[in-house]
């Protein structure tokens, strides 16, 4: 087998996979209400995105120009024009703890602050553990990514959060009503 074939296994085997799993998924028993969305559309599109990742990418390497040593991802990291081997950036496990625990936290704080808040702010605490300092990229990033993931959630996902308990409530609902979610 050619290295131009070993490559394109893991995404025809995929693509297979994909394959059966939409049918299986074209097949779901349920019967639909008004206009809301059934079991069937999220896997649906998925599926679709997987289909698609693994055609174009097939075709890529279908395209690509045929090379007795292809080259890899590792080969062109790897190398350097100065000759140097390159140098692995420093592990630090304390940030990696930090991490951790900021999950954590954000798992057992969601019901009290409520999905908004606590999004918000594990967000801005994880950019600010992985050593990023301008504070107020750091807060636009959080507020915008809470906002979006609040969004499709409950407006495109269906899905409902925890608004948290009083005061922090007030905050979840207020956000609700502007984004016209009941």
């Amino acid at each position: 087998m050619t290295p131009r074939h070993r490559a394109l296994v893991p995404y025809v085997l995929v693509l297979a996979a994909a394959a059966f799993l939409t049918w299986s998924a074209l097949h779901f028993g349920f019967t639909p209400r008004g206009d809301r969305p059934g079991p069937d559309v999220w896997p649906r599109a998925i599926l679709a995105l997987i289909v698609v990742t693994c055609i174009v990418r097939i075709v890529a390497l279908l395209r690509r120009p045929g090379r007795a040593d292809p080259v890899m991802l590792d080969d062109v990291l790897d190398s350097r024009p100065d000759g140097e081997a390159p140098q692995s950036p420093p592990r630090n496990p304390v940030l990696l703890l930090i991490g951790i625990a900021l999950t954590i936290a954000y798992v057992a704080l969601l019901g009290t602050l409520g999905f908004f808040i606590d999004t918000a702010l594990y967000i801005a605490l994880l950019i600010r553990t992985g050593r990023y300092r301008r504070w107020p990229v750091i807060v636009t990033v959080a507020v915008v990514g809470a906002l979006a993931f609040m969004a499709v959630f409950m407006r495109v996902v269906y899905l409902s959060l925890p608004i948290g308990s009083p005061p922090f409530s007030v905050v979840s609902l207020a956000l609700m009503q502007t984004m016209g979610i009941r």
